[in-house]
């Protein structure tokens, strides 16, 4: 492929930050090869990333600079994404070919990118001093290795980033050999600008669709939310009971909880059994067909026969004609004042254990009969399990509030004994209240200046440079900003409201979920209270304590 000349002035406005004015022309040059492969009749995923390879084997790419560090790799990524939505925005019905083939080439322009940055480092250390100086001032560092034993501390780190195969990041040259040495392996092993993890779930992902076994079929957006939302080993497990239950994949189910989706197919196939033995009941009573559609939408068949056992068997069809009410009133199920025994584990739950009342009332709602013994037997179980998980999973004390959080969230499972809880659920838990506490920590943060804001924010903005997707880091981006300007928690529906303003990044307010999703699933970066969303202070940079400042602390810093 012909080399491209120098570039405008123009710089790219997309996420790093970057001027990749160097990289522009070469827009042109990956419209031409994605436009060459999508022409191509690739029915699948297999023939699609099978074209890709035998494109770039019969023509090869020649960089006319040389990959030097890690921005330059993803702004080339990022070039070819524009490439991408050019060609979309010209051929919108073709949107969904176009993404496909744009993602196949930039995972495999992810691995040319890396050899190439492994060669031209190569070349760097054979020339010594003159290829560290060379690349220094590449990476703008020159300034802070001129002398000579800094200067070859600085050649001892690039080898390092050569012999783990990563990219050099400039920000890590300023810290010690042992901190370069860690993190370029972990991003070796995770697999660079296209984590291994990331390559393995789009790859069973594909193999199923390809295998036919995915009805409707998945669309690129669903993918990058599965690949984002999920790991390989969910994947497996809900695909698995889709096949077992449907015989087929449903993209939607796929990208639902996994409990609820076992719990949704569950009561399906319940209904199904309930709905036929209802059927067959009334038949025998002497129903028509058209009673038998009437009253199966308002009675289970437990409710029939609770019906004809109070009846003695001889229930009229007109009694069930009646609906809801008149089905309640027969078995005599009109609302009754709570029992002394639920006055009595209500007040201790309230009074003494500092539960939400409406947590507590439901608790003894359904636990009216057991003494107030066992349930201080039961609230310690509770108490002395979230405790040792807690110093397990996290490694000191857990705090008050969260543990009062915590124990609201157990007592509302409906099964507490030994057996029901496994140490998942009390991990979930722990999770669960951790978030919610920390939402309302950082909601009171409501001093902060907007350039204050911004800094505090500053490990938010990190966390995203390494999104590998460009389009979800364009949303994650934006999402960021809004939290910038109008504060570390936002309302809900406004931030919805105010993404679904930039149609281009966010043309349906499922694109906007879809964001919302990643952050508080894959990242962990948000959690909500009440109807705001909040920045989670691990992703914050926040004074300690609140003497001076005002400033609330993290409730699991210490």
């Amino acid at each position: 492929m012909a080399k491209t000349s120098a570039a405008s002035t123009s710089s790219f406005p997309l996420t790093f930050g970057l001027d990749i004015t160097p990289w522009e022309n070469w827009v042109s040059v990956f419209r031409k090869v994605l436009e060459t492969i999508a022409s191509q009749p690739n029915r699948t995923y297999l023939q699609s990333k099978t074209s890709v390879h035998e494109y770039f084997e019969q023509n090869p790419l020649a960089f006319h600079q040389p990959i030097a560090h890690d921005e330059d790799a993803k702004a080339v990524l990022d070039t070819v994404f524009r490439a991408e939505e050019s060609l979309i925005r010209e051929n919108p019905r073709q949107e969904e070919l176009y993404r496909r083939v744009g993602r196949h080439v930039r995972e495999h322009m992810a691995g040319l990118l890396l050899r190439e940055h492994l060669s031209y480092l190569q070349g760097v250390l054979e020339r010594n001093r003159e290829g560290a100086v060379e690349l220094a001032q590449r990476l703008n560092v020159l300034d802070r290795f001129e002398g000579k034993k800094s200067l070859e501390r600085f050649r001892k780190k690039i080898s390092l980033y050569h012999e783990v195969g990563s990219f050099v990041h400039a920000a890590e040259l300023t810290l010690s050999t042992v901190k370069v040495k860690a993190r370029s392996s972990a991003r070796a092993q995770r697999g660079n600008l296209w984590p291994v993890d990331r390559r393995g779930k789009y790859e069973f992902l594909e193999n199923l669709a390809d295998q036919g076994k995915v009805v409707p079929p998945f669309t690129e957006a669903d993918l990058e939310f599965l690949v984002s939302q999920s790991s390989l080993e969910m994947l497996h497990k809900k695909t698995e009971l889709l096949l077992e239950e449907l015989n087929f994949v449903e993209p939607n189910r796929l990208k639902a909880n996994y409990s609820r989706l076992r719990d949704h197919l569950i009561r399906s196939k319940q209904r199904k059994t309930d709905f036929e033995r209802r059927r067959e009941l009334l038949l025998k009573l002497g129903a028509t067909v058209q009673q038998v559609d009437y009253i199966s939408a308002r009675a289970t068949y437990q409710t029939m026969k609770n019906l004809l056992k109070l009846a003695n068997g001889k229930l009229a069809i007109s009694d069930l004609m009646g609906g809801k009410r008149t089905i309640r009133k027969l078995l005599r199920r009109r609302g009754k004042a709570q029992s002394r025994a639920e006055i009595q584990i209500t007040q201790y739950l309230i009074k003494e254990e500092g539960i939400d009342r409406q947590v507590a009332e439901a608790y003894a709602r359904t636990r009216k009969n057991h003494s107030l013994a066992h349930l201080k037997q039961t609230v310690q179980f509770l108490k002395e399990n979230y405790e040792r998980f807690y110093r397990n999973h996290w490694g000191f004390p857990i705090q008050k509030n969260v543990l009062r959080r915590a124990l609201e969230l157990g007592l509302s499972r409906q099964k507490l004994s030994k057996r029901a809880l496994s140490a998942k659920d009390f991990i979930n838990d722990l999770r669960r209240s951790l978030a919610l506490e920390e939402a309302l920590v950082v909601k009171e943060q409501s001093n902060l200046t907007p350039d204050a804001r911004r800094q505090a924010l500053t490990p938010f903005k990190e966390v995203l440079d390494y999104e590998t997707d460009t389009f979800t880091r364009k949303q994650l981006y934006f999402i960021y900003e809004q939290f910038c300007r109008y504060g570390l928690c936002i309302p809900k529906d406004k931030l919805k409201q105010i993404c679904m303003q930039n149609s281009d990044l966010f043309p349906s307010p499922r694109k906007v979920q879809d964001a919302l999703e990643i952050l508080n699933g894959a990242y962990r970066a948000i959690g909500q209270l009440g109807e705001q969303l909040c920045v989670l202070p691990d992703y914050l940079r926040l004074p300690a304590d609140k003497d001076q400042n005002g400033v609330y602390p993290n409730p699991i810093s210490k």
